[in-house]
């Protein structure tokens, strides 16, 4: 049986000096990857030891981006939990109020026989199509009547109540009718 000459052995500073790097990165960088051998105190390399070594610090080759993660897009969060929030109308409580009167009115009615319906939720109203002007009375003021869009805004706040019904809560304020 024939042994194979030794390579040429190396003190941890020689190694360090040849890598170009610390004394204490070489043994730690041998240490980690099992590429020295110990005695006692002192720290030797082999050729074959940094040569595996350099191996080690090499930089991998440069890859692609991973393509980035599709997430699940936010409409579904807003279908399934909408009625935690308020209903996305174009109206407040107060003016959901009129337009439910408005609602079970047959008649055109004035902003004088509206109980909490001024000129300025008349005109808003006539504005964003929730109303139309029927005509005037006495004092000149619209008779409004409501039409499909207002309509529409009451459905959208009945939805609202009845999925936030199924969840335990009640309509925070929403349901009101305004009494005249």
């Amino acid at each position: 049986m024939t042994q194979a000459p030794l390579d040429t052995i190396y003190t941890a500073d020689e190694a360090a000096e040849r890598l170009k790097l610390t004394n204490r990165g070489v043994i730690k960088l041998g240490n980690d990857h099992g590429l020295c051998s110990r005695r006692g105190r002192d720290y030797l390399f082999s050729e074959a030891d940094l040569l595996a070594l350099w191996e080690v610090l090499r930089e991998p080759p440069k890859q692609p981006r991973p393509k980035t993660v599709k997430v699940a897009p936010m409409g579904d969060f807003w279908k399934e939990n909408f009625w935690r929030f308020a209903p996305s109308v174009a109206v407040d409580r107060r003016e959901m109020a009129v337009l439910r009167f408005l609602s079970s009115q047959r008649a055109p009615r004035s902003r004088n026989q509206i109980k909490r319906a001024g000129p300025r939720t008349v005109e808003s109203f006539l504005k964003q199509g929730f109303v139309v002007e029927g005509a005037r009375d006495a004092q000149g003021d619209p008779m409004i009547v409501i039409t499909d869009e207002g309509r529409e805004q009451i459905t959208k706040v009945d939805r609202w109540i009845k999925e936030r019904a199924k969840h335990g809560k009640g309509a925070g304020g929403w349901d009101r009718q305004v009494i005249k």
